[in-house]
C-alpha cells in the first residue's frame, strides 16, 4: 500500500506544449533542466517532443549529454558552461552551445578543433537581466571575433538570444527596453556578416504573452509543465505533477 507519492503525468506534458505550438508561428524549445523541473528529463522531453517541440533546452553540458545518450537526436541547446569542461565532447555529439564572452569563445574554438568539426554556437547578449550574456558595450567585439571564427570554419552562429527579467508582469517597461537592446543587437550581429538562422528571446510568460518577441524560436520552461507565469490567467495549462500522501495523525 503506498503512503506518499509524486506522479507526472505525461499527457499532460504533451498537452501543454501542443497547447504552446498552436500560439506561435515559432519553433518551441521545451526546456527540460533539473531534471525536468522535477518531472524527469527523459520523460518529459519525449512528452515534450510528441507534444510539437522541436528543440530542447538545458542547463549544463552533463544535461545534453544525458539527452543524447538516450537516443535524443532532436537540437539541444546547453547554456550555462562553466571554464574547463569538455565541451568537445558536446560538439562531437552535436549538441549547440552558448557564448558570451571572448575567453568563452576561445574555449569554444579549441573544443572544436579537438572535436574536429565547428562548434555550433548562440551568442547571448545581455538586455537587461544582468546575469548570463555579452554586455551591449562588449557585444560588437564578440561577435567580429565570432564571425573570424566561422570564416576560418572552425565554428557556425546558429543563434542570438537573451532573456527576459519581468516578461511574468505584462506591460512591465523593461521588457519593452529588452526589446529594444535586443533589436539593436540583432542590427549589429548584421553589420558583422553574421545570418543566424535562429534568434530568440522569449521565456514561457513573453511565449504565452508577448507574440512580437517570439522570433524563430520560444524557450517555454514552466509553461511545459503546466505552470502558468502570470498571475490570475492559467492559459488552459494543465499541472503535470501531483503529490499526495495518507493521512498518519490527527490532532487538536
Amino acid at each position: 500500500m503506498w503512503q506518499a507519492e509524486v506522479r507526472v503525468d505525461l499527457d499532460a506534458i504533451r498537452e501543454n506544449v501542443s497547447r504552446i505550438r498552436s500560439g506561435t508561428t515559432a519553433d518551441v524549445m521545451a526546456v527540460v533542466k533539473a531534471d525536468g523541473y522535477g518531472h524527469g528529463m527523459i520523460p518529459a522531453a519525449r512528452a515534450a517532443l510528441d507534444g510539437g517541440a522541436s528543440w530542447l533546452g538545458v542547463c549544463t553540458l552533463d544535461e545534453a549529454l544525458t539527452l543524447r545518450r538516450a537516443g535524443i537526436t532532436v537540437p539541444v541547446l546547453a547554456w550555462l558552461l562553466a571554464p574547463g569542461l569538455p565541451l568537445h565532447e558536446g560538439i562531437s555529439a552535436g549538441v549547440d552551445l552558448a557564448a558570451a564572452s571572448l575567453p568563452q569563445l576561445d574555449e569554444m574554438i579549441e573544443a572544436s578543433r579537438r572535436a574536429d568539426r565547428p562548434a555550433q554556437l548562440h551568442l547571448k547578449i545581455d538586455t537587461g537581466l544582468s546575469r548570463g550574456g555579452a554586455t551591449v558595450a562588449d557585444w560588437p567585439a564578440l561577435l567580429d571575433a565570432a564571425a573570424k571564427a566561422q570564416a576560418d570554419g572552425l565554428i557556425e552562429v546558429v543563434g542570438v538570444w537573451s532573456h527576459f527579467v519581468y516578461a511574468d508582469m505584462p506591460g512591465h517597461p523593461t521588457t519593452d527596453r529588452q526589446l529594444a537592446v535586443f533589436h539593436e543587437g540583432l542590427a549589429m550581429v548584421e553589420r558583422a556578416g553574421l545570418r543566424p538562422r535562429y534568434r530568440h528571446l522569449a521565456n514561457s510568460a513573453a511565449t504565452l504573452t508577448r507574440p512580437d518577441t517570439h522570433f524563430d524560436l520560444v524557450r517555454p520552461g514552466l509553461a511545459v509543465y503546466g505552470l502558468s507565469p502570470i498571475a490570475g490567467d492559467t492559459f488552459g495549462l494543465r499541472p503535470a505533477m501531483t503529490a499526495r500522501a495518507r493521512v498518519m495523525l490527527t490532532k487538536r
